[in-house]
């Protein structure tokens, strides 16, 4: 809670399997009342894989809510005390079919802050294998697309991504990448096992997974 402000009252909605939707009386640290009203749900997560060609995968798929098709670095929710960089892990297998040998933190951002409260965690993962991609049926309309690291950042710039952890993904590893944003390795860094040692993907187009 912010310093000064006190909740007055704090009603719940609506509660539906993915989200609560909440309705709060507060009091602001000069004595003002307010109301707001705001989701809650789990964290979510979005990571950018990047390939040893200096490749982008994004995933393109059909979002109901916003009625568009989007392109997005692979991610989705957070399980319930799931720790965000396993979700990460998952989330770009099942929906890439991608194997990381390295995965770490670019930041954390506020999802909509004036309401929702919720994250998302962005992550960037290297050391990569390309397999089969494990899909639920709502995602079969996905495709998998491999793009050049500074032309995701165009696309950035001209509106061909505009889902907000997405730009965050690319702007954040292009900064870092070329040396514009001092990097310094982290202790939170994920190195899952890789028995038969990371490769990365070698198909020129567009694919689910690497060409034989």
């Amino acid at each position: 809670m912010i310093e000064g402000w006190t909740t007055q009252s704090s009603t719940e909605v609506y509660r539906g399997p993915r989200m609560v939707v909440r309705r709060d009386e507060i009091r602001r640290a000069d004595g003002s009342p307010g109301t707001y009203e705001y989701t809650e749900a789990v964290d979510g997560v979005r990571v950018l894989a990047l390939d040893d060609r200096g490749r982008v995968a994004l995933v393109e798929e059909d979002v109901y809510v916003c009625g568009l098709r989007l392109l997005m670095c692979p991610g989705g929710g957070c399980g319930v005390d799931e720790d965000p960089a396993a979700a990460a892990l998952r989330e770009l297998l099942e929906e890439a079919g991608i194997r990381a040998a390295r995965i770490e933190p670019l930041t954390t951002v506020w999802r909509m802050p004036a309401g929702a409260r919720t994250r998302e965690h962005l992550y960037l993962a290297t050391g990569l294998t390309v397999g089969e991609h494990q899909r639920e049926p709502s995602e079969a309309d996905m495709e998998l697309r491999w793009v050049p690291l500074a032309e995701a950042v165009a696309m950035c710039a001209d509106g061909r991504i505009t889902e907000a952890g997405t730009l965050a993904a690319v702007l954040l590893t292009a900064h870092r990448t070329t040396g514009l944003l001092p990097h310094q390795p982290t202790d939170r860094t994920v190195r899952p096992p890789s028995p038969d040692g990371p490769t990365a993907p070698r198909e020129e187009e567009p694919a689910d997974r690497p060409s034989p």
